[in-house]
């Protein structure tokens, strides 16, 4: 069975369905989101009706938890965040929607043992693992894949037979801005691919109608030499 993997869309429906559209062309029969529907930018609403409408399985990020008091919320951050503003705006059913997320899920297919979190499997919402963070423990706790987000920063690393794996962010990248990025997981073959979908920054924020933060706006200016992942459009491999 092949599995598509998504995670920290904030409040991005532009990014989102571009993910997802790479995800259902790569042959995913199910797609799981990692956490974090909401923060930075403030199409949240449609990002969770996108979620909702394609049958996502969804779980909670800090973000999530933020909004919903279970995490503090500083209100420094906030000014890029916008999670004071989300919560003004959100009705009460979509917030008991979002309560209802797991914080943490295990998957079996073909087989094999999954953990999907946003954080990390020592702290589910909040922890950070990094492509160059290490991840020896996390392959020894004996799961076959473990899949993680948080960072916005892609990446797999095979430890033994162990995959650790960082899905990135499908609505604001943080290493290469204008590339979104998500994963296909293909259970029988025991391989996960890292794709990287073009944004257009301008598309993105004129979502909107509203200037976006400073930090949104240099998130999606940024450029590395070699992008993280296989690029993608219209789920293709670039020539």
């Amino acid at each position: 069975m092949v599995i598509g993997l998504i995670s920290d869309a904030h409040g991005n429906p532009l990014g989102l369905r571009s993910c997802m559209a790479a995800l259902r062309a790569a042959g995913a029969e199910q797609v799981y989101f990692l956490g974090d529907a909401v923060g930075y930018l403030p199409g949240e609403a449609d990002v969770i009706d996108i979620l909702l409408s394609e049958g996502v399985l969804c779980q909670r990020g800090n973000h999530e938890g933020m909004l919903l008091g279970d995490l503090d919320l500083d209100a420094v951050r906030d000014r890029s965040y916008g999670l004071t503003a989300v919560r003004e705006r959100m009705p009460p059913h979509v917030r008991a929607l979002l309560a209802g997320w797991p914080d943490v899920r295990e998957v079996e297919l073909a087989g094999r043992r999954l953990l999907l979190v946003h954080g990390s499997p020592r702290d589910h919402l909040s922890d950070y693992v990094y492509p160059d963070s290490d991840t020896e423990w996390i392959a020894a706790l004996g799961y076959d894949a473990v899949f993680m987000g948080n960072t916005h920063r892609p990446f797999t690393v095979r430890s033994g037979s162990a995959l650790v794996v960082n899905v990135g962010s499908c609505g604001l990248p943080r290493d290469q801005g204008n590339l979104a990025a998500c994963a296909v997981y293909d259970a029988d073959a025991h391989d996960c691919q890292v794709l990287r979908v073009p944004l257009d920054a301008a598309e993105v924020t004129s979502q909107f109608g509203e200037p976006v933060s400073e930090l949104v706006a240099e998130c999606l200016s940024r450029r590395t030499t070699e992008p993280f992942g296989r690029i993608v459009r219209s789920g293709r491999p670039l020539p």
